[in-house]
Formats: C-alpha cells, structure tokens, sequence
C-alpha cells in the first residue's frame, strides 16, 4: 500500500488527483461557496463603494468622511481597503506594489473598520491599543481579506475521497479557501 502522496491524473472536473494511502483523493472547485464576509463574524467591517460591484458587508456609512469621523469618535480602527479590478477582482490592504497601485486598474474602494473592543479582545487583558493589539488586528484583517480574495475569484475548494479499489466516496467536504487546505483536510480524513 502507498503511503506517501502521489499526484495522479485527474478525471471528470477535478481540479487535481492524488493517490494516498489507497485511497484516491479529488479536489474541486467549490461552486457554491459562502461568501465569508457576508456570513462569517469577521473582525473587520469591509465598508466598499463601488459603482459596478456588491462588495463589503457594512453599509452603515454614506462617504469616507463618515468612516473617518466614526473612527475617531470610536477610537476604532480604520484601514484603507484598495482594488485591482482586470480579468478578477483582487483585494489589498496596501497600494505600495503592483498591480493596487496600478493608475487604470485600481484604487481605493473604501475601508475596514475594526471597533475597538473588538481588537482588544483578541488580546487577554488588553486595556489599551498597545503596538501589540495593533499588530494583531492588522495579521486578523489581512488574513480575512485573504480569504475574500480567494472567495471572489473562485478560490474555493471541496474534496472527495474514494477507496481505490471500490471507486465508491468514502467522504466528501466543501468550503476550503485554499486548495492546499482541503488536501491537507483529505489526508486527515484517511488519517
């Protein structure tokens, strides 16, 4: 029996094969995703204009000027959110490379707030928005606008398992934003 991993030649709509501990293992595009920031409790509120697009999941404010304000009055945290928008949509907390800071491209499409009591819960005891909370925040929210990139460009997977010498799924689970994530997923699965 195989027990290392051996990527094999895929059938039907998998995006790859792998052979695995007798076990044939398949990873799809998930068609049918969450959208994580409009079902998830995320840490940042993603506050989008955009003329074309549906994005963000907060649309309690009417301008940038309005965001700014709030923050201040708040003491919450407010990061600029940037696009790149040509053949996909990608996310940024920063313009300072390309393709954000793209002249026809890009731009700013609105912020993400994180309310204060919300950045000091993700550190025991924290009282104040010490560097250390800041930090924190800022690892938090990249890893959520991550995860929407790879949700807005189909960067959404499912895996199926099947014992190879009966070709009947053994199990199959959807929802993985990274494609290594649901093989790592498989592989435990068969254990």
């Amino acid at each position: 029996m195989e027990t290392e991993l051996k990527e094999i030649e895929t059938k039907d709509s998998a995006v790859k094969a792998y052979s695995y501990k007798g076990y044939k293992i398949e990873i799809f595009q998930d068609e049918d995703p969450e959208n994580p920031i409009k079902n998830w409790d995320m840490l940042g509120k993603f506050i989008c204009w955009h003329r074309n697009y549906d994005l963000g999941n907060c649309t309690d404010f009417d301008t940038p000027e309005d965001v700014k304000s709030y923050a201040k009055k708040n003491k919450a945290l407010i990061y600029p959110l940037y696009m790149y928008d040509h053949s996909g949509i990608g996310l940024s907390l920063s313009n300072d490379r390309y393709p954000f800071n793209c002249p026809w491209d890009s731009g700013r499409l609105g912020y993400i707030l994180v309310e204060r009591k919300d950045a000091l819960a993700l550190i025991p005891g924290a009282t104040k928005m010490s560097a250390k909370v800041k930090a924190r925040v800022y690892k938090v929210i990249s890893g959520e606008v991550e995860t929407y990139n790879a949700y807005l460009s189909g960067d959404v997977y499912g895996y199926v398992v099947t014992k190879k010498e009966e070709e009947t799924d053994i199990s199959s689970v959807w929802g993985y934003y990274s494609l290594d994530e649901a093989l790592e997923a498989a592989k435990e699965e068969i254990g």
